[in-house]
């Protein structure tokens, strides 16, 4: 029975299977857009159909010889390059002249992305240049994230404010791990050694030394997102990975918001690479050490990172013993300079870095208990008390009717998730490609296993009210993956695919990818295009001056334990936690609309030019929900309140009888 199920299995064409499957599931998952109006519940099904049939249309035409190669000529091409380097130099300047990362950067940055990807995709083969590519790729990556940390008077982000002001600075007073006593962080300080350490390596503050360090090498890693791409398809497509990966908005709010995530994901890079030449390529003993010492370097450095590694490696193993099974029965590849190697010892890989990191966790201070121990604690009360299928984080605000979103609200919510969503139909066709008989390889197939799996825990878990794994932190990780299986699409779609469908389709993806990509709001944390419905994470020097004054004038927390906590917006509380300066929170504002009635409130101009965040109660109903909005200042220094503190941007207001 087994046998002739196997005989049968290898004589069905998985990628045609595959692509019908998945039109018939993109059709099953429509209609939930009328039970959810979560955006990725709402346009996965049409990029899942879409990247289906554009493959099963590639497969329709697939040719003896492919199409004629729609090119543009070498003076084009070379303008193209001349004009990509003076775009950049125009983004300095008027990033220097306008001392942010203004709309007109953003466009121009944009409009970059485009020229480049126009490059890679319609260069004829006889004039392209992959090193001249990379260097506008890189060049671009670096003015993009050095001019937004330039231009930017403090650190961008939230959780940085604890590593740099509290870890790290701790760290390099006492010249010791010490200082991180009882945090977290104890057992995973590279980030903050490597910090200290550059800080007084070069002789400079630990901010200059976490832009030369971390920050410098964020954007390089693009080049090994493109080694990884180059051991597994011809150049120009390991060029396009490397430029996909380079225009991710979750890599560009990783190069900019520096912390533990940033270099994790450094790592991450560096393993998928190591795992890669090693599926690929010979390998020795020192190969293989390489990876060994990158998966402990990336224990030691973030818990998340660490995760996702060991998803990665499951992955691998996944795959090598579905390969070796009679269910399957892949061509050899053939010998040569990438040839195919078998026996990596993925399990032994796998087992040594679980048990590293079981151990590690094991005594790993988190909440008043091991961070092993909280962690699967959180995750089995999240699956007793709130798991559930569409278990949303919207459905929790049933209680408060929110007006329907404006026009730009929605805009703004399909440019967050556009590019992700070109990108993951650009995968479905990559992954559609690998799964051909002919192609099934270790390498390529691990990097299938893995982005449907990183997509569980992204995308699909959620879906049940499952968030434990923080999914936000996967998208830079799962883009890696991504933009490599999305290589692979579009160079099948390019040798096989109709010449005016593939024209239209290239086109669609150079003019909207980088542009939407750039302008989204994890792309644009420090400087966003619509500040009204995207958060801003950074700050001014006087609203930073400011919490230091304030907890100064406030007293600690600790010798007036009846103290009440400082109300203010998010994420400016963030702040004031994180340094120590004060316990804050944020401010509740009425469904009923007036003043707020805390007694110690801060308020700053940017809660009524901006649209920080505030968390709208019904106390009726026992509600509450998180809204963006700007709000007048009456509302929240009252005409009851003293003024304690004003320096022209932030107030502390504090009630009379306190």
């Amino acid at each position: 029975m087994l046998g002739k199920i196997s005989s049968w299995l290898q004589h069905r064409r998985f990628d045609v299977d595959a692509a019908i499957l998945g039109l018939l599931l993109a059709l099953g998952l429509f209609p939930l857009r009328f039970f959810a109006s979560q955006i990725y519940i709402k346009t996965i099904p049409i990029f899942l159909g879409l990247g289906c049939a554009l493959y099963l249309l590639a497969v329709r035409n697939n040719r003896a010889s492919p199409y004629a190669y729609p090119s543009v000529s070498r003076s084009v091409a070379q303008l193209l390059s001349i004009i990509g380097f003076v775009i950049m130099t125009v983004m300095v300047i008027e990033a220097l002249h306008a001392g942010e990362r203004s709309p007109l950067f953003h466009i121009l940055s944009g409009g970059t992305g485009t020229l480049i990807l126009l490059q890679i995709l319609f260069v004829d083969d006889e004039d392209f240049r992959p090193s001249l590519l990379l260097i506008q790729i890189l060049s671009l990556a670096f003015v993009i994230r050095f001019m937004a940390l330039y231009t930017t008077q403090t650190y961008i982000g939230i959780d940085i404010w604890t590593h740099m002001t509290q870890l790290a600075q701790g760290v390099y007073n006492q010249h010791s791990l010490a200082a991180m006593n009882g945090n977290k962080h104890i057992a995973a300080p590279l980030y903050h050694l490597l910090v200290v350490s550059a800080s007084m390596l070069y002789d400079v503050s630990l901010r200059n030394a976490l832009y030369l360090s971390v920050g410098v090498v964020m954007p390089m890693s693009i080049l090994l997102v493109y080694g990884a791409a180059k051991l597994m398809t011809p150049i120009r497509w390991a060029v396009f990975a490397a430029m996909l990966y380079s225009f991710s908005d979750y890599f560009f709010e990783w190069g900019i918001h520096l912390i533990p995530t940033s270099h994790g994901l450094l790592f991450f890079i560096a393993i998928i690479f190591g795992l890669l030449r090693i599926m690929q390529l010979d390998y020795d003993a020192r190969d293989f050490g390489l990876l060994v010492f990158l998966s402990v370097a990336i224990i030691l450095t973030h818990q998340v990172s660490t995760f996702i590694m060991l998803v990665v490696l499951l992955s691998g193993l996944l795959a090598q013993l579905l390969l070796r099974s009679n269910l399957l029965q892949a061509t050899a590849q053939r010998p040569g300079k990438y040839r195919k190697r078998e026996q990596v010892n993925l399990a032994g890989l796998l087992t040594f870095d679980l048990g590293l990191m079981t151990f590690m966790w094991s005594f790993t201070p988190y909440n008043g208990n091991s961070f092993m121990e909280t962690v699967l604690l959180y995750l089995e009360e999240t699956l007793v008390s709130s798991a559930g299928f569409l278990q949303l984080a919207e459905n929790n605000s049933n209680a408060i009717s929110l007006p329907p979103p404006t026009f730009t609200q929605q805009v703004v919510t399909y440019i967050d998730t556009m590019g992700f969503l070109i990108l993951f139909g650009l995968t479905v066709v990559g992954c559609l490609y690998i799964l051909r008989r002919k192609r099934m390889t270790h390498s390529q197939f691990t990097l299938l296993f893995a982005t449907v799996v990183m997509t569980v825990f992204t995308l699909g878990l959620p879906m049940f009210g499952i968030r434990n794994f923080i999914p936000q932190r996967w998208f830079a990780f799962l883009y890696v993956p991504m933009a490599i299986l999305a290589a692979f699409g579009v160079k099948y779609l390019v040798n096989n695919l109709n010449r005016q469908i593939l024209v239209a389709t290239l086109l669609v993806v150079a003019m909207l990818y980088p542009s939407v990509m750039v302008i989204s709001s994890h792309g644009t944390i420090d400087s966003p295009l619509f500040p009204d419905e995207q958060g801003q994470l950074t700050y001014t020097e006087s609203e930073i001056v400011a919490v230091h004054t304030i907890g100064t004038l406030a007293g600690s927390s600790e010798s007036a334990p009846d103290s009440p906590v400082l109300r203010m917006d998010q994420p400016y509380n963030t702040v004031f936690n994180r340094t120590g300066a004060y316990p804050a929170d944020v401010i509740n504002l009425s469904v009923t609309g007036g003043a707020t009635n805390h007694p110690m409130t801060v308020y700053r101009t940017a809660q009524s030019s901006a649209s920080p965040k505030f968390v709208l109660v019904n106390r009726s109903a026992n509600a509450s929900v998180p809204v963006r909005r700007s709000i007048l200042k009456e509302r929240i220094c009252r005409p009851n309140q003293s003024v304690l503190y004003n320096n022209g941007e932030v107030l502390l207001c504090v009630n009379r009888t306190i």
